[in-house]
């Protein structure tokens, strides 16, 4: 999400194939000033939003960012957006869709209608107004690539507060470790865990898109993303012992690496009578290389400070298990399994495969949800086991997709599925300016939720604003949005 490189030239406008009327849409003054001021908004949001504390400041930055994309829309000329093709209008029906069905819940299939109404006032509302934020933002950033910038330094400028916190520990114990899940900035190691992925797929699709637009970057650029995906990686280690942050950054580093290979046969096969030049195919393999390395490095790092890594496949081998081993439903009181071999499981890996296991079986009981944001795996447990004391059951699976299908059910999974996915399918047809930043931040986002406990309050926000945003950067751009108007 990172130091764009993409520059006017670099466009294919004639894939757009948009009518004159549409190529004539839209007020370029305006759009220079308040496309500016959507990015720094968004920006800032994206630096305070996964942080704790900070709920009447981002109510504050998303009633800004909402009134200057009310009017960013109402200088776009009547009739102008008839012109977009309908699959790119995809992604943004079907996260109306999830709005749409979520009031209809409320109205058909509340089960508690005074806790779905206040989710609905907090939640709900700040995930619609990020999303018009976010798709006014995402078209912003299409008509001058490089303000994706702004973004992506709001999330630096919120790992820099952590580790402004983080260095007078070190200097005052000399322990590099500093492991503390309720004190720092990011409340609960998930919140670091999910901005930091969110910069680490950022950079890595920065670094696709500037091999596939330019055939490599700047040792410059190169060296500076590597030196910004330290960031949350140092952080998922020595801060937070985050598993599941390193485990996705291996993740993105082996789907960068297929992709990667990809486009190095795709390309090859083109131009079989060419040699590609001696210094793109060095530094081509130099990136691919050095952030392996780099992830491989920190994981290292992960195991060898958490050696339960190594006995993650007998862990989860056996936690899926939970008619065998009941204490799944409560481990706090009737502790971990103590498996053939006479370990125990590891706990933490024993609650999140047992609980999501649980949570699948809970699913086809009530496949419309039960309407609650706040702890979906606990409402639906309690009327299955009416003799344990709700107080003591899970509160989470610790995946946000099986939380959120729980909540809204299996139409809400669709329209979040379907919309992730046109945006990815868009993103593969289109190949606009930020074709690989698009594609490796929805991969990252569906495997981070997959694994990660991110269905309640600001995580659910995040994920709409992100789909708006990126449905708005694969959005066909006029011409004169390019062209005129002052750099800004």
């Amino acid at each position: 999400m990172l130091f764009s490189h993409n520059g006017n030239a670099e466009y294919d406008l004639k894939r757009l194939k948009l009518s004159p009327s549409v190529s004539n849409a839209y007020k370029p003054k305006c759009f220079q000033q308040l496309g500016l001021a959507l990015c720094l908004i968004s920006g800032s949001l994206l630096a305070i939003w996964a942080m704790q504390h900070t709920v009447a400041l981002r109510n504050m930055l998303l009633g800004l960012g909402f009134l200057l994309a009310a009017i960013y829309f109402l200088n776009v000329k009547n009739g102008s957006l008839n012109q977009i093709p309908w699959p790119n209008l995809l992604p943004i029906l079907l996260i109306g869709g999830l709005f749409l069905w979520v009031i209809l819940h409320y109205f058909f299939f509340s089960q508690d209608s005074a806790a779905q109404l206040k989710e609905l006032s907090s939640i709900w509302l700040r995930s619609a107004l990020g999303a018009v934020l976010g798709l006014a933002t995402g078209l912003a950033v299409s008509s001058k690539p490089h303000r994706i910038n702004l973004l992506g330094f709001g999330i630096v400028g919120g790992f820099l507060a952590l580790y402004c916190q983080y260095i007078p520990r070190v200097w005052v114990s000399h322990q590099l470790f500093q492991v503390d899940y309720f004190n720092y900035v990011f409340y609960g190691k998930i919140n670091g865990v999910l901005m930091g992925t969110l910069l680490i797929a950022g950079i890595g699709g920065t670094l696709m898109d500037a091999f596939r637009l330019r055939g490599g970057a700047s040792y410059t650029f190169f060296a500076t993303a590597l030196i910004l995906t330290i960031l949350p990686l140092y952080a998922y280690v020595f801060l937070f012992s985050a598993k599941n942050g390193i485990g996705s950054a291996v993740v993105l580093g082996i789907f960068w690496s297929i992709w990667a290979l990809c486009r190095l046969r795709k390309k090859v096969e083109q131009t079989p009578k060419t040699v590609l030049p001696k210094k793109n195919k060095v530094l081509a393999v130099l990136v691919l290389i050095s952030l392996l390395a780099l992830v491989s490095a920190f994981a290292r790092m992960q195991i060898r400070h958490d050696p339960s890594w190594l006995n993650l496949v007998e862990d989860i081998h056996e936690s899926v298990q939970i008619d065998k081993y009941p204490q799944w439903k409560s481990p706090a009181t009737m502790g971990y399994p103590i498996l053939a071999s006479g370990r125990m499981v590891t706990p933490n890996a024993f609650e999140r495969v047992s609980w999501a296991t649980a949570g699948l079986r809970l699913i086809p009981q009530n496949p419309w949800g039960n309407g609650i944001l706040q702890y979906p795996f606990r409402r639906s447990l309690a009327p299955n086991f009416p003799d344990l004391d709700p107080n003591i059951l899970p509160g989470s699976t610790h995946s946000g997709w099986l939380e959120l299908t729980l909540s809204f059910g299996l139409p809400a999974l669709f329209f979040l599925w379907g919309s992730l996915a046109s945006i990815f399918l868009l993103a593969l047809k289109n190949k606009e300016p930020h074709q690989g930043l698009v594609i490796s931040l929805v991969f990252a986002i569906f495997c981070l939720y997959s694994v990660g406990e991110l269905s309640n309050h600001h995580a659910v926000e995040i994920l709409i604003f992100s789909m708006a945003l990126l449905a708005g950067i694969n959005m066909p751009k006029p011409n004169n949005l390019h062209n005129t108007g002052p750099s800004c």
